[in-house]
C-alpha cells in the first residue's frame, strides 16, 4: 500500500461521534465470529467500533490499523470497557498487516478497502488476508459504490448528521477518486476513496484465491443491485 498521510489523524477525536449513526454492520461482524476457534483478526480496526463489541461478546481480537491516533483511542476505549486483555493492537496496513499465524476469521469493516488506490493494492490486501486464513476460514468485508440517486442527492452538498458532524462528497472526480470532506468541532479531513462496481470487487476476490460464499446488497441480506452500485457485503473462503 502506498505511503500516504494519515487521513484519520485530523478527525480521530471526533470519529466516533461522526459515525455514531452507523450501527447496522456491528451485529453482522460480531455474528461472523460465531464458531471460530481462533482469535478474530480485524483490519482497519480504527477506534474499535467492531473490535470492542467483539471483545465484549467474549472473542479475542487482533486489531490492526495504520493510524496511531485511532489506535490510541482504541486503547483508551478498551480499557474503559474492561476488555484490554482481549484486544491485541498492532500498527499495520491492509496490504501488510504485520502479524503471523492463521486464523478462522478476518474482518475488514466499514468500507475500508475503498482506501486502496488501484487493483495492485487491492489484490495485495486480499492476498495478505488469504495468508492469514485457515483453509476453512472466512473473510468478510463491505464496500460501497454510489448509486445514481446517491450522486444526485449528495454531490457537493453538505450533509449534517445528528451528532453535529457534517460531510460533503465529491463523487466521480476526473482522477477516478471520490473525496469525502468531514468537519466537526474544528476538526477536518478529506477522505480519498476509490469505489468500484460490485462485479469488479468479486473478480478481484476470486483472483486473489478466494471462493465467494455470499454477497448481499446490505447487512439485512438485500440483493446486490444489478448495476453494481450501492452496498456490497462479501463473505469469502480460501478456494
Amino acid at each position: 500500500m502506498s505511503e500516504a498521510p494519515d487521513q484519520y489523524a485530523g478527525i480521530s477525536e471526533i470519529y466516533d461521534a461522526w459515525c455514531l449513526e452507523v450501527q447496522e454492520d456491528i451485529g453482522f461482524y460480531v455474528g461472523m465470529a460465531l464458531g471460530t476457534g481462533t482469535t478474530v483478526v480485524e483490519l482497519a480496526a480504527g477506534t474499535g467500533r467492531i473490535a470492542i463489541p467483539l471483545a465484549l461478546s467474549g472473542y479475542d481480537v487482533i486489531a490492526i490499523d495504520r493510524s496511531e491516533a485511532m489506535l490510541d483511542l482504541l486503547r483508551t476505549k478498551a480499557a474503559e470497557a474492561g476488555v484490554t486483555e482481549r484486544i491485541d493492537i498492532h500498527v499495520g496496513d491492509l496490504t501488510s498487516p504485520g502479524v503471523e499465524g492463521t486464523y478462522d476469521r478476518v474482518l475488514i469493516p466499514f468500507r475500508s478497502l475503498l482506501h486502496l488506490a488501484d487493483d495492485d493494492e487491492r489484490l495485495a490486501a486480499l492476498r495478505a488476508v488469504h495468508t492469514l486464513l485457515t483453509p476453512n476460514g472466512y473473510l468478510a468485508f463491505d464496500v460501497f459504490s454510489p448509486t445514481p440517486a446517491d450522486v444526485q442527492a449528495t454531490q457537493g452538498i453538505w450533509h449534517h448528521r445528528d451528532s453535529g458532524a457534517k460531510e460533503r462528497a465529491d463523487w466521480h472526480r476526473t482522477d477516478g477518486t471520490t473525496h469525502v470532506e468531514v468537519e466537526m468541532r474544528g476538526r477536518t479531513t478529506t477522505l480519498i476513496l476509490h469505489p468500484l462496481p460490485a462485479k469488479r470487487w468479486l473478480e478481484l476476490v476470486e483472483e486473489a484465491g478466494f471462493e465467494v460464499i455470499t454477497t448481499w446488497g446490505g447487512f439485512d441480506g438485500e440483493q446486490v443491485r444489478g448495476d453494481g452500485t450501492g452496498d456490497l457485503v462479501v463473505i469469502a473462503q480460501p478456494a
